[in-house]
């Protein structure tokens, strides 16, 4: 009697468990179909990392991409349950593991060595006769399979419709009603912040609309779009949209459709329009409503580079030739939060709190940095990530509203705190400045059009960057910026002997 009733109080966790996870997961019916495996699959994978990879194992056309779907939901399940796993279609490095159409096989995850991850997780998407998701797991250490499984899809999980969350719901639905009528005063950004709000959701920072969407995440009704300097090409209409938010009514694998206000043909009423993929380009960046401050379980989006292009060492007897930083830069790879892009110009900063980029190089114990910078819009700070004795901090100019500059953080104080603080302004708007820094194992020299801005030599370890400021490759040079537009036209490093 005893057991039995044990089994049931299980039994109830269990299933309240899975309801759980269905409401907060990213596509509610195969959230729910892929928790218990997912559970099984983290007892046989016992704590090894992992990568999901899918392959599609159809010649059928899609309305939507189920099998991506699958490998978020799938990824998040494992996450939960402790294991670190990621998806293939989120890094670079392992995109090869996707671009064919056999079953996965066991060498699949002899690719995970040098990505330094354990477990292949294939999963195919199989649409001959009864749909179904064929699910199997590698070690890179073994020659047999770990795990493996087929699972039926049945009706609900293979609709796009009824996979999509409540907040996505609420947001879209918020925004139908107000088809052909302004919301607030009718600006692009007022339509999506106030649907985030009825749908109990909200943002992070003035564009973060939600969890950042990887490049193959299949989008849905109730996402937010962020473009810059897009272009839109559709049978019997063109938009320019320089800076742009939207909200998507619709989605399939040939279009979508958007609802937007603050643009052409309409004004600032809500309007919807029909918008084939293959004629969208420039910067489009998706976010899915998320119940901040809860965090996804899911790794960031951004950034998707892991490895540097250039690692410097020190010049020697003869000196180096400064090496130009702005075409090692990808912004699709290189950002962490904001949508940073390039002009004619140079490298624009976006108008975000704490924006950061991540420079993909690796400096020497004594380089030295140029830039040429020109303030656009704003009144907050630029700053300048660097390596200073194998500690990464940040040199923050024109930061509290154009009034202080210095060492952000030292001796975990800001800039406006610590010794380094320089007041003054040095970035005023519309006029390109040099700025010029040296660094060694010791001591940072920093001046922006011959001015001096930090004159500063000390024990490394009392750099750091703040808890606000943080970017994933502590080894590497960053640029970052706060509610302001730069425009970065020149950035060069020297390796100094």
């Amino acid at each position: 009697m005893m057991a039995r009733r044990r089994f049931r109080i299980v039994l109830f966790f269990l299933t309240t468990c899975l309801l759980a996870r269905g409401a907060d997961a990213d596509f509610i019916e195969l959230g729910r179909l892929l928790d218990a495996p997912a559970a099984e699959l983290a007892g046989a994978i016992k704590g090894q990392s992992a990568v999901v990879a899918v392959r599609h194992r159809t010649s059928a056309a899609a309305d939507w991409d189920l099998g991506q779907a699958a490998g978020v939901e799938l990824t998040e399940a494992l996450r939960r349950w402790k294991i670190d796993a990621v998806r293939a279609a989120a890094d670079p490095r392992l995109s090869n593991l996707e671009s064919v159409e056999r079953s996965f096989k066991q060498r699949d995850a002899q690719a995970l060595k040098h990505v330094d991850r354990n477990v292949l997780i294939g999963i195919e998407w199989i649409t001959a006769r009864r749909p179904a998701l064929k699910i199997s797991a590698f070690s890179n250490a073994s020659s047999k399979a770990l795990w493996n499984s087929t699972i039926e899809l049945p009706e609900a999980a293979q609709s796009l419709a009824k996979n999509i969350p409540p907040m996505n719901r609420a947001v879209v639905e918020f925004a139908r009603q107000h088809l052909g009528r302004p919301v607030r005063d009718g600006d692009c950004t007022q339509l999506a912040e106030d649907a985030l709000k009825a749908a109990g959701a909200g943002k992070r920072g003035l564009y973060h609309w939600g969890r950042e969407l990887d490049e193959r995440e299949p989008w849905l009704p109730g996402d937010i779009l962020q473009m810059e300097r897009a272009e839109v090409k559709a049978p019997g209409f063109e938009r320019t949209m320089g800076h742009h938010t939207a909200v998507i009514d619709e989605a399939d694998a040939e279009k979508i459709v958007v609802l937007h206000q603050n643009a052409f043909t309409d004004g600032k009423n809500v309007q919807r329009e029909t918008w084939p993929r293959a004629g969208i380009s420039g910067v489009l960046v998706a976010y899915r409503p998320w119940d901040w401050p809860a965090e996804s379980p899911l790794p960031p989006a951004s950034p998707t580079r892991r490895s540097p292009t250039l690692v410097l060492r020190g010049s020697g007897k003869k000196p180096s030739k400064p090496v130009d930083l702005l075409k090692l830069i990808d912004p699709e790879l290189d950002r962490v939060q904001g949508v940073w892009f390039f002009e004619k110009s140079g490298l624009r900063s976006p108008v975000e709190f704490e924006a950061r980029l991540q420079v993909p190089v690796k400096p020497p114990s004594a380089y030295a940095l140029h830039l040429k910078v020109e303030r656009l819009q704003g009144e907050e700070c630029l700053g300048l990530g660097v390596v200073v004795g194998r500690r990464q901090t940040m040199l923050e100019i024109d930061g509290y509203q154009q009034r202080f500059s210095g060492i952000h953080n030292l001796d975990g104080k800001p800039a406006n705190e610590n010794e380094s603080k320089k007041p003054g302004v040095f970035l005023p708007s519309h006029k390109p400045v040099d700025i010029d820094c040296r660094i060694t194992a010791d001591s940072i020299w920093l001046q922006v059009d011959q001015q001096p801005v930090i004159d500063w030599r000390g024990d490394p370890r009392r750099l750091s960057v703040s808890p606000d400021w943080p970017v994933p490759q502590s080894d590497w040079l960053f640029l970052s910026a706060y509610d302001s537009e730069f425009d970065v036209r020149e950035f060069t490093i020297e390796s100094l002997r």
